[in-house]
């Protein structure tokens, strides 16, 4: 039987859970939150606002599902390509908001980030079932549905326009616009990741 291994991502992403735990305990939640009206003066938020959560329900769900996706991936990410994208689209989904949507006054939590983690990892993934020679369709059909089925989730759950859903399991509004651009800038990152690493392969074999 193989002995159990925490990876080095896993080791990251409890690390973040940890801190994403402790802003909790200290309530810190109204000093870093994403607030489109204080950006220009606190220009933090737009990074810090990923960290803290609406309540401890929130906060535990993010956590725990942020260390399953990165063990689940660990595989397609290195830890330090997990942190890449995770400051990538802290930036990205936090301008994202700031720009696309204005009517958005506020935004807690690592969901969407967490999404961009997760598309990250199965589009790397998927790129390098279908470039593995020889092909199995068999090794395509998780990381497929992985994709296809996590946008099909994303895509359901926008609202129009600016709004904000009230979701009963968490007592608060949520904000799927926030999934929405950290999925599409996990993609990115995912698929840049595959052809840079088929493309160093390539060059190995010169």
């Amino acid at each position: 039987m193989r002995p159990f291994t925490v990876t080095a991502a896993e080791r990251c992403a409890l690390g973040l859970a940890a801190v994403a735990l402790l802003l909790q305990a200290l309530e810190a939640g109204a000093l870093l939150e994403y607030r489109r009206g204080l950006l220009v003066a606190q220009p933090w938020r737009l990074m810090s606002g990923h960290l803290v959560h609406v309540n401890w329900m929130h906060a535990a769900i993010n956590c725990i599902a942020l260390v399953i996706v990165a063990r689940l991936f660990a595989p397609e990410l290195s830890a330090l390509r997990q942190i890449a994208v995770l400051m990538v689209a802290a930036f990205v989904v936090g301008s994202g908001l700031a720009w696309f949507y204005p009517a958005i006054l506020w935004y807690r939590g690592l969901s969407g980030i967490l999404h961009a983690l997760f598309f990250a990892g199965a589009a790397a993934w998927l790129v390098a079932s279908l470039r593995a020679q020889p092909r199995r369709s068999r090794s395509i059909v998780m990381p497929a549905l992985l994709v296809i089925g996590g946008w099909i989730k994303v895509a359901i759950e926008q609202p129009a326009g600016g709004a904000l859903p009230h979701a009963e399991w968490l007592g608060a509004a949520v904000v799927p616009q926030a999934h929405l651009l950290g999925a599409a800038c996990g993609s990115l990152l995912g698929l840049a990741f595959a052809l840079a690493r088929r493309s160093g392969r390539a060059q190995q074999q010169q």
